[in-house]
């Protein structure tokens, strides 16, 4: 909650970079390999920015694996994206974390909880015009969630596509 709470006092008080070719705040869409959200980021420094973001949660593929369930569900998440240039473009390394809540349906069994997912991913950020980005990064992740009878708990590929617009 206090991770939360500072997260949201950083994005309200920490003024955006607004230095040309910077950083700029960005609207973004998430279409990465477990979930697809709505989000938004903010430079809090030269090469970093923070985001926060909402949409919808799958593990269609875990069973695929043998590593889970597919559950469905809504998931809430923040990630910080470290850029090794100020102008948000190039290599980027990203950490985030998800808070999710899911439900399962198979063979006649239902079943609903929460869960979180976990992970970093490292790629590089394309600039597609002045204000669209487009980033491409892989990385690991943990997702683990409990909706009895289904489950998860494991370690699995990250994927990361973010389309962003910047204001």
């Amino acid at each position: 909650m206090r991770s939360a709470v500072l997260l949201a006092f950083l994005c309200a008080a920490t003024p955006a970079v607004a230095e040309p070719g910077g950083l700029r705040p960005q609207a973004h869409a998430d279409l990465g390999l477990s979930v697809i959200g709505l989000g938004y980021e903010r430079p809090v420094a030269a090469h970093v920015a923070i985001a926060g973001q909402a949409g919808i949660f799958g593990t269609y593929f875990l069973p695929w694996f043998d590593r889970g369930d597919d559950v469905q569900g809504l998931q809430l998440g923040a990630r910080v994206t470290w850029f090794a240039r100020t102008t948000g473009r190039g290599f980027y390394v990203a950490p985030y974390l998800r808070g999710v809540g899911v439900r399962g349906r198979a063979d006649g069994q239902r079943g609903q909880g929460l869960g979180v997912t976990a992970g970093a991913f490292a790629g590089w950020a394309f600039g597609l015009g002045d204000r669209l980005d487009l980033r491409v990064g892989a990385g690991a992740q943990w997702i683990y969630f409990d909706a009895a009878p289904f489950a998860a708990s494991t370690p699995f590929v990250a994927l990361d596509l973010l389309v962003g617009y910047r204001r």
